[in-house]
């Protein structure tokens, strides 16, 4: 009775023994390791101003793909698109430093492209990438800056090609491996193909690593090398995975439906795309719905596969058409139409410094946080130490962070960036004014209670000349850089005064 038992952990044995001598092989192959190394770079850079994180120091890795054009890979997060950075370095494997800039931050998927001078490097060839699909159980070997050590190595396999994970829904592929901080930006090369798969761009720090399908980077390279700028199309549906059996019991999905799906598409793990919540103000508003199971688009099915997804969404958007969806809804097989929105057009580009505190119009993922809706789009989530705002605003505990919507400075009404560059020269002048504020975020008072009172707030600002001059920080997408303006106060009228200067003496002679 036990032997079917015993057959197993026999098999399970055999098949882990066998993973791990494969990664000893590629581990071990100075031939390979001398051929990638060249690609690889090491990508430093600090933050002056953060929409939302912290301004600190940022550690990455890159990889070179194009020699020509000087393009290298990299992720979203090592490019602090949010953040106002003066100047990216990157270090090559021969320990030269060159200087980069950032082409392309992609608003959802974590993949950025910087461009250097790379006209005298030893390289002849581009890297290759893949765009076949990957498998399961492929040996993939990584470099990079991992535990912030330059061009660390690491092998792994290929546990899982269908994830989900990020502050936006992304495809990912889940490999079985170490990955520490300063990794993210890393190749994942498959040894078999001899082609890159992937991109790493976060982990567990300590047996899984998760990676971007390179297809999110062809796609944006052929772009850029048609001279065009990158553009990203969504729906506004953030998308998890829900188990086929969970669907059965839970929304009246089909049994014979999930197992056709099952048979179709053996490597998602009896998992289909979901509709796990939606961004207000976007096209998936008031037509999808939370626990929508989406099985085509566009005529095409796409079964787990969400890099396909985006693709079709990304071609419809550019081409101006519409996105037709077909969903299960409770059981119901439902047709949809939408039209997708831009996502550019929301990211961070501008930021104004006043008082201490940062403020900017909300992208995305700050949309996501806090269910933002409507005309007010300016946020504050930073504030520095010591000023005004950090004293009266409702910062997270034991921080100088908090999650805030602007809808007033003083007298002015405030929706944008635009409405904030216009009343900051008046409130200067004067120095103190009322912030009528929404709170996103939470508050523990002296009573330790946390309160999610989303309600109008109003409280007192003082601004002071110490705390520093009014800036206003644009990305130029000409220069890929970061311009600094500095706006000041309203200068007071001068009335001009014609009476004669006779008239002006208030002196009265007394003989």
């Amino acid at each position: 009775m036990q032997l079917p038992s015993i057959l197993f952990k026999l098999t399970k044995v055999i098949f882990v023994s066998f993973i791990f001598l494969s990664s000893l092989f590629c581990s071990t192959n100075p031939k390979l390791l001398a051929k990638l190394q060249p690609y690889v770079v090491s990508i430093k850079s600090r933050s002056v101003v953060a929409a939302y994180g912290d301004v600190s120091p940022i550690a990455g890795t890159g990889f070179i793909v194009d020699i020509k054009n000087g393009y290298i890979f990299s992720n979203a997060h090592v490019a602090a698109g949010n953040k106002v950075v003066p100047e990216y370095v990157a270090t090559l494997s021969t320990g030269k430093e060159i200087i980069l800039k950032l082409i392309y931050s992609d608003p959802a998927a974590d993949i950025a492209v910087f461009q250097g001078d790379l006209q005298n490097i030893e390289l002849k060839n581009d890297m290759p990438l893949s765009d076949s699909p990957v498998h399961i159980g492929t040996n993939v070997l990584i470099i990079g800056k991992n535990e912030n050590r330059h061009f660390s190595t690491q092998t792994g396999v290929v546990a899982n090609t269908n994830e989900i994970e990020g502050h936006l829904p992304q495809h990912a592929m889940r490999i079985s491996l170490n990955m520490q901080g300063g990794g993210s930006g890393s190749l994942v090369y498959d040894v078999t193909s001899e082609k890159v798969i992937g991109i790493i761009f976060a982990s567990n720090l300590s047996t899984s690593a998760f990676a971007l399908p390179i297809t999110y980077g062809i796609d944006i390279l052929k772009v850029l090398k048609a001279g065009k700028e990158p553009k990203k199309f969504g729906l506004g549906a953030i998308l998890h995975y829900a188990a086929l059996d969970d669907l059965i019991k839970y929304y009246s999905f089909s049994e014979e439906l999930a197992n056709d799906y099952a048979k179709k598409y053996p490597d998602s793990f009896r998992r289909v795309l979901k509709v796990h919540s939606i961004l207000p103000d976007t096209p998936a508003e008031g037509v999808l719905e939370v626990g929508d199971c989406i099985l085509e688009i566009d005529g095409k099915e796409i079964g787990p596969n969400l890099y396909k997804m985006d693709k079709i969404v990304n071609e419809l958007g550019e081409a101006g058409k519409k996105v037709e969806l077909l969903v299960v809804r409770y059981g119901e097989k439902l047709k949809l139409t939408l039209t997708p929105y831009n996502m550019n057009e929301r990211q961070v580009s501008r930021m104004i410094v006043f008082g201490g505190a940062t403020f900017f119009e909300a992208d995305d993922v700050m949309v996501r946080r806090s269910g933002l809706k409507g005309k007010n789009r300016v946020l504050i989530t930073n504030a520095r130490l010591g000023s005004s705002f950090i004293e009266k605003l409702p910062m997270f505990p034991g921080s100088n962070q908090a999650l805030i919507c602007v809808e007033k400075l003083g007298k002015y009404d405030i929706c944008t960036l635009d409405d904030v560059a216009k009343a900051i020269p008046s409130l200067l002048e004067n120095g103190r004014f009322t912030i009528a504020f929404r709170n996103y975020g939470i508050k523990i008072g002296y009573d330790e209670k946390v309160i999610f009172n989303q309600g109008r707030l109003l409280e007192e600002i003082n601004v002071f000349e110490q705390d520093g001059a009014a800036e206003e920080f644009k990305f130029d997408k000409t220069t890929h850089q970061w311009s600094l303006n500095k706006i000041q106060p309203e200068v007071p009228k001068m009335e001009l005064d014609l009476t004669p200067r006779a008239e002006k003496s208030s002196l009265t002679m007394v003989s």
